[in-house]
């Protein structure tokens, strides 16, 4: 008796996935994620797939699913979903993206940059893969082809943000501070309620020794982001430079305590000694 209850039990469970549509499941996925619910958006997800796996859209589902469990922290499953979608359509600039944006964040560079080439050979114009493409470059430390990458994006849009600032951090790698300089204040005159763009020119002031303006920058930033912790690193270094070290230190601990990485403050302070 009690095995017959098993099976029957096991038949409905059947019944009931069956039961629910595919776009009724699609719909349930959305509906859990507007929830927040992203272990009930996954399972959706993967009930839509069985109910029927021959279905041309699935693609756009499996890059659905890949997204909703990078958002779990599966990134192995997420990967796995973003290649099984590509398998379908191997030409979809979506997924491709998205498996791109997934390889960078396990750190996983050159099969990013792979998925990128990709990209732009299906389209040459994609402003953001340009973008992202060169500052793989720049941490890679492949300083020219990252400018090539940010040099076409001015090209293809003279009014481009992205562009300036992959173009100021080149610079700045390059030593070439006056240029980052000029590139972060004209990126500035149009988003003058940035943060991070004070502190990147406030870097590039920092490291050609112009602290008073680093100073300006500082202030500024701190104002638009006071938890934001390269805040308080920039304004480290900068009192170290004026041999300010108990306060440094104050500020590399606040920094500590915003999420910036304790081991790297040590080397900040260490280097200056």
């Amino acid at each position: 008796m009690k095995r017959r209850i098993c099976l029957l039990w096991g038949v409905l469970l059947s019944v009931g996935l069956w039961a629910q549509s595919y776009d009724g499941w699609i719909d349930k996925s959305f509906e859990c994620i507007r929830q927040n619910d992203w272990a009930g958006a996954e399972s959706a997800v993967l009930n839509a797939l069985r109910v029927e796996p021959g279905n041309p859209r699935n693609a756009l589902l499996l890059s659905n699913l890949g997204t909703i469990q990078r958002e779990l922290g599966k990134q192995d499953e997420a990967l796995k979903s973003y290649s099984n979608g590509l398998m379908i359509a191997p030409r979809s600039v979506t997924l491709l993206k998205n498996r791109a944006a997934l390889y960078s964040e396990m750190d996983r560079l050159d099969d990013a940059l792979q998925d990128y080439n990709r990209i732009l050979l299906l389209d040459e114009t994609e402003e953001e893969v340009l973008y992202l493409r060169g500052l793989i470059w720049l941490e890679k430390g492949d300083t020219a082809s990252s400018r090539k990458d940010f040099e076409q994006l001015v090209k293809q849009n003279p009014n481009s943000s992205n562009a300036r600032l992959g173009l100021a951090a080149v610079m700045k790698c390059r030593h070439y501070y006056k240029e980052a300089i000029d590139l972060y204040s004209q990126v500035i005159k149009f988003n003058p309620n940035q943060a991070s763009l004070y502190i990147g020119r406030g870097e590039a002031y920092y490291y050609s020794r112009k602290l008073n303006d680093a100073d300006k920058d500082i202030a500024k930033a701190l104002e638009l982001a006071p938890q934001d912790p390269l805040v308080y690193v920039l304004r480290a270094k900068v009192k170290l430079a004026r041999y300010e070290k108990d306060d440094a230190a104050k500020d590399l601990k606040k920094a500590v305590s915003l999420g910036f990485d304790p081991e790297t403050a040590d080397a900040i302070l260490k280097d200056s000694q």
